[in-house]
């Protein structure tokens, strides 16, 4: 008996190690059978596709008549792809590799979103990291000094720079998630690709005694004579990533206005 049209373009990205989107499988946004843009999806967008007809391909491989049975004709694989597509934009293909290798060992029939997104949270685990809600919450508890704190990841300490310690300190939630979110999942790609993430050390200055923010805050303002307030706002640039160009810009306009002030020292790096 001649194969389901769907069976066979399931099996085509297994054959060819790459899945490119076909008619059937396109996961469409917006209006049913219309894509939402005229120039056609970002490439974001795109690679999201082609991971989510690999990752149809790896469960029609796995369970065989068992995915067949769940998805019996191609509207219902359109449909379920598209909610796919949604629910894991933003994942790379190291995490899902690593989910749909679970898959095999926990579900004896293809996963629900729910079950595979909670395996996905198990591929963080495995590269050390913590998913990303839980290191939104550890970045924002620890927003306030976050040289200071010992992180469960350096990932969490990055994507926290780079989203912004004084938005997570002063956004509502709504604002600062988002942000960490798109952030954090950077980061783990760096992570995921081998990189090696070192958090910079506190700045050792007079005399090699370790002196930290609020101290040298105090110290500035009791030699200058003004408010500590007033010094604090001049130290926010170590609030920024360590080596940055945008730390060392801030940190040259603090160095500049104290000087006018009186200030004979230099600010740490």
């Amino acid at each position: 008996m001649k194969e389901p049209q769907a069976v066979q373009n399931l099996l085509k990205p297994l054959e060819s190690k790459l899945a490119t989107p076909s008619q059937t499988y396109t996961t469409q946004t917006g209006e049913f059978g219309q894509t939402s843009r005229e120039s056609g999806p970002t490439e974001a967008e795109q690679q999201t596709r082609v991971l989510v007809n690999m990752l149809f391909a790896r469960f029609k491989a796995i369970y065989t008549h068992k995915f067949a049975s769940a998805y019996s004709n191609p509207d219902e694989v359109k449909l379920a792809k598209r909610e796919w597509a949604i629910a894991l934009k933003g994942f790379q293909e190291p995490l899902l590799a690593y989910a749909v290798e679970r898959t095999k060992e926990v579900y004896a029939w293809p996963p629900t979103i729910s079950e595979f997104l909670k395996l996905i949270s198990t591929a963080y685990k495995a590269y050390g990291l913590a998913d990303p809600r839980s290191a939104y919450l550890e970045a924002c508890s620890c927003r306030s000094d976050p040289l200071s704190y010992k992180w469960s990841h350096p990932a969490v300490f990055f994507a926290g720079s780079q989203a912004g310690w004084y938005k997570l300190k002063s956004e509502e939630e709504r604002v600062s998630w988002p942000l960490f979110e798109q952030s954090y999942l950077k980061v783990v790609d760096r992570v995921i690709a081998g990189e090696r993430l070192v958090i910079p050390k506190v700045i050792m200055i007079e005399d090699k005694l370790t002196l930290g923010v609020p101290d040298l805050t105090s110290k500035i303002a009791k030699e200058l004579s003004i408010e500590e307030a007033e010094v604090a706002a001049l130290l926010y640039y170590t609030q920024k990533t360590y080596g940055t160009g945008v730390r060392q810009r801030y940190r040259e306009i603090s160095q500049k206005k104290l000087e006018n002030m009186g200030y004979k020292e230099k600010l740490p790096e």
